[in-house]
Parts: structure tokens; C-alpha cells; sequence
């Protein structure tokens, strides 16, 4: 490379950290509408425990270590959210599983690792489960299979190889009914309890949530599914625009401190089992670590 070429490049690269800037400087973040599966709770009011810990816990703390911004809560499906952020309105969301196709169209700051989603069902339909090798569900034949009859909730990620799996499903004339909803399913495990359906997929503490709130729920396990044991990492969204950098910039400034991530690691341990601490405790540890301070935001 000569001296003019070199020269040349230097300068393409200072007019595009320039035009990058001028986009940043003209996106300023004076508000930020989190759009939630919950309705908006006055900070008076107390988490009861069929709320999401989560979503309960990182949006008010972004709010009170960030008070030069507006931050104003609206309920959403999750469906309607991801449309919104798909758009590019001005909004951000939190919880969201993180998946190569909603980077697409949304920044990421990290909130939380944790275990994959499993299959839920009755304990006595276990035998009828297709299984390889090591005794994992085959999602594909479950799903192929018109004798058992399975809800999830629509617009809802279960994971990128779950979701890839599911997006070969026609969503009519299966066996699959997908609930348009305005949470992320809180009330499939007492439908499935009552026998409503067959099976679902969730996280194993859905179980003992559900329970708490309904001890007759019913004899429900999970389950591994094949080729879904990769940890799930999760965090707060907004749009992949020039405001939705800047506010994820900030957010992500919030969270990645000593104190946020000690809210998060606290916020963590309402979804976890001891199984699932053994398995993932020492990846979460190292994640929680590194949450102290601010990431790189891609």
C-alpha cells in the first residue's frame, strides 16, 4: 500500500467515524418507552411472584441510575413489541433471548445466561415421547406427530434451534397451536395441568412457579430436547438504529457496573433449580463477572 492510498483510507475512515457521529448526535435519547409483557407498576407497589423478576427489577434500576432520560412503561405482546422494534420506533424491551435473527434488527446488552428451554407434559405420556440415543426429545417428531397436541406462545423465541425447528411448522392445520397472548405464557402450564394439551416447551421452573400459584397443577416433568442445551443468553433490546445505539449505550452503561450486575445475579436466582445451578452455575459465575463492567455493544 503506498503513501497515497494509505492516505485515502485514513480519510474514508474519519468521514465515517464523522458520519457515524453526526447520526448518533442527531438520535438523542431524551426518552425511552420500555414496552413489557407486564402492565406498568407503580414503584410503591411491591413484584407479587407471578411476575417476571427480570423485567420487574432492570427497568426501574435503569430508570433511577439513569434520571436524565423519561422512562415510560407500556404493555405489549410479544409479539406486537417485536414488531415494534422491527419498525424502528423508539422503544426498548426487556427480557428477550438473544438469536442471530432478531440481531438483525436490534442492539443487545446482555442481562442474563441461563439453561435451555425443555419439553413440559405429563409424567404418564413419557413412554410416547421419540427419544435418540441419549434419551433426548426429537423435536421434529414430536412435532410430526398428530396424536399429541402441543401450545406455545406466538411471537415467542424458545431459542435458536427450537425456533428453526418450530419455523417449519405450518401454523395452521397441525398439531401445534400457537395462543397469541399477552405474556410469554403464564397460563399454558395451568392449561396443561388441566389437561388442556399434551406438552409444551419452557423453562424447568415454569413448573414450580405454576405450582406455587396452583398446587393441583398436576404431575408435570421436563425434558432435554435434542440439540437445545446450549445455554439461552438474554438481555434488553432496543431498535438497530441510530437512537437504539444510543440507548442501548446508555442502558448498557447502567448495567455494567458492580451494582448492576450483583441486581442482575439477584434478579437470576428466582429462575433457577439446583439442577440447573450445577450444570450452568460456573458459566453464569464467569457471565456475571464480566457484566461488571460495560460491553461492547455489535
Amino acid at each position: 500500500m503506498n503513501a497515497q492510498t494509505a492516505a485515502a483510507l485514513f480519510t474514508l475512515m474519519l468521514s465515517s467515524f464523522a458520519l457515524h457521529a453526526a447520526e448518533l448526535a442527531e438520535a438523542p435519547v431524551e426518552t425511552i418507552t420500555w414496552v413489557s409483557i407486564l402492565p406498568a407498576r407503580p414503584a410503591s407497589k411491591k413484584a407479587s411472584s407471578s411476575e417476571d423478576p427480570l423485567s420487574d427489577r432492570i427497568q426501574p434500576f435503569v430508570a433511577q441510575h439513569w434520571p436524565q432520560v423519561k422512562h415510560v412503561v407500556v404493555q405489549a405482546n410479544p409479539r406486537r413489541i417485536w414488531r415494534m422494534i422491527g419498525n424502528g420506533d423508539k422503544v426498548c424491551q426487556v427480557p428477550s433471548i438473544r438469536t442471530p435473527e432478531r440481531e438483525k434488527i436490534a442492539y443487545f446488552s446482555n442481562t442474563f445466561l441461563g439453561p435451555p428451554m425443555q419439553l413440559i407434559m405429563h409424567r404418564d405420556l413419557l413412554p410416547r415421547l421419540p427419544r435418540n440415543a441419549q434419551g433426548e426429545v426429537e423435536l421434529a417428531k414430536l412435532l410430526a406427530n398428530t396424536e399429541l397436541h402441543g401450545a406455545l406462545i406466538d411471537g415467542r423465541s424458545y431459542g435458536g434451534f427450537i425456533d428453526a425447528q418450530l419455523a417449519r411448522m405450518p401454523h395452521r392445520g397441525s398439531s401445534l397451536t400457537r395462543y397469541s397472548a399477552a405474556d410469554y405464557g403464564s397460563k399454558l402450564l395451568p392449561m396443561l395441568g388441566k389437561g388442556r394439551m399434551d406438552y409444551t416447551i419452557d423453562y424447568e421452573v415454569g413448573i414450580a412457579q405454576a405450582r406455587s400459584m396452583d398446587a393441583n397443577i398436576g404431575d408435570l416433568v421436563s425434558q432435554p430436547i435434542a440439540g437445545a442445551s446450549k445455554p439461552l443468553l438474554s438481555g434488553v433490546v432496543c431498535p438497530r438504529t441510530p437512537w437504539g445505539l444510543a440507548a442501548i449505550q446508555g442502558i448498557d452503561k447502567v448495567l455494567g457496573t458492580p451494582a448492576g450486575a450483583a441486581m442482575l445475579r439477584e434478579s437470576a436466582g428466582d429462575w433457577l433449580t439446583p439442577e440447573t445451578r450445577q450444570i450452568y452455575g460456573a458459566r453464569m459465575d464467569a457471565f456475571f463477572k464480566s457484566r461488571a463492567t460495560p460491553s461492547v455493544i455489535r
